[in-house]
């Protein structure tokens, strides 16, 4: 069966694409009417579409002509088993507040770094950003989302000294049963993973491996991604959130720029704390923590899925 991976350059000649095909990855994300740049190059063309993301209701309405089919399976290929072997992890012991690790230099990652570094949470030895740009960048980014930017561009770096850097771990893209060796140490020692989702400028949740370096660590973790994201893994995959701890309002913000602010300020509260204070924290939450681990490793999370299978 044929496979079509981002960019997706086969959508630009839809006559030679087979009836049936598996599309992997993000597909480009969606915007806010939940349309997609690629679906909408097939017209009204009938095919059958394989896919390792739930597919729901509020794109297939927009596609009537195209049939989704979710494999759970597939996904557990493409993302979710790459942690199966790690199963020890170094001991929990707080020295950082946040710890992120920002790969490609998609939008959001840019905005994500920018808004970390300005709210002095991007520690080098604790956050990575794999990629440069101008500055001036996320000014443009900004004003693309929202019309007050006078007030959101306080929230953001536009140096160079920062966004014209790489801070780097020895990142090997793809490679996550490696990297989860060379990320351990920043995961134990932070009290809160900032997980950088790709393209949290779109509008429908897409679920990657990303999350899990937490969930394998036994840490804390929020998501910069879509609106709904922690809500979309609850709902489907069967991971509990830590709702002792954090305010989910920000989950729902549908703009990114304002979602990702709304993040910021939300942990802001926990960022003064001592290491002795965040420990005693994560032991408010050290069930969810106990849960979302046994739940990883049991595979339980791929037989919530399974349910959705169509």
């Amino acid at each position: 069966m044929q496979v079509i991976k981002f960019p997706y350059i086969e959508f630009d000649s839809i006559n030679s694409l087979p009836d049936t095909f598996e599309l992997q990855d993000h597909h480009s994300g969606y915007d806010k009417n939940f349309k997609n740049i690629s679906f909408e190059k097939l017209g009204n063309r009938q095919h059958t579409i394989i896919v390792h993301n739930i597919v729901d209701n509020q794109i297939k309405k927009n596609y009537p002509n195209l049939k989704f089919v979710f494999d759970a399976n597939f996904q557990y290929k493409i993302n979710l088993r790459h942690f199966e072997n790690y199963n020890i992890h170094p001991k929990l012991d707080y020295q950082n507040f946040v710890c992120s690790f920002n790969g490609t230099d998609h939008v959001s990652r840019q905005l994500l770094a920018s808004a970390l570094n300005k709210f002095s949470y991007f520690v080098k030895d604790y956050c990575s950003k794999n990629f440069t740009h101008n500055g001036n960048e996320i000014d443009g980014h900004i004003d693309g989302y929202v019309k007050n930017t006078q007030f959101y561009n306080k929230f953001f770096d536009f140096t160079d000294e920062f966004n014209q850097q790489i801070y780097s771990f020895g990142h090997v893209r793809l490679e996550h049963d490696k990297n989860i060796y060379t990320l351990e140490n920043q995961l134990t020692q932070s009290f809160l993973h900032i997980v950088s989702e790709s393209i949290a400028t779109s509008y429908y949740p897409f679920v990657t491996e990303k999350f899990l370096y937490s969930i394998v660590t036994r840490g804390l973790f929020l998501t910069y991604a879509q609106p709904d994201w922690h809500a979309h893994i609850e709902k489907y995959y069967g991971f509990k959130l830590y709702t002792k701890l954090f305010d989910y309002r920000f989950d729902s913000i549908t703009n990114p720029v304002e979602r990702l602010v709304e993040l910021m300020t939300m942990i802001s509260k926990f960022s003064k704390l001592t290491p002795h204070e965040w420990h005693d924290l994560y032991l408010l939450e050290s069930d969810t923590v106990e849960f979302n681990y046994n739940h990883y490793f049991s595979k339980d999370y791929l037989i919530e899925l399974k349910k959705y299978e169509n």
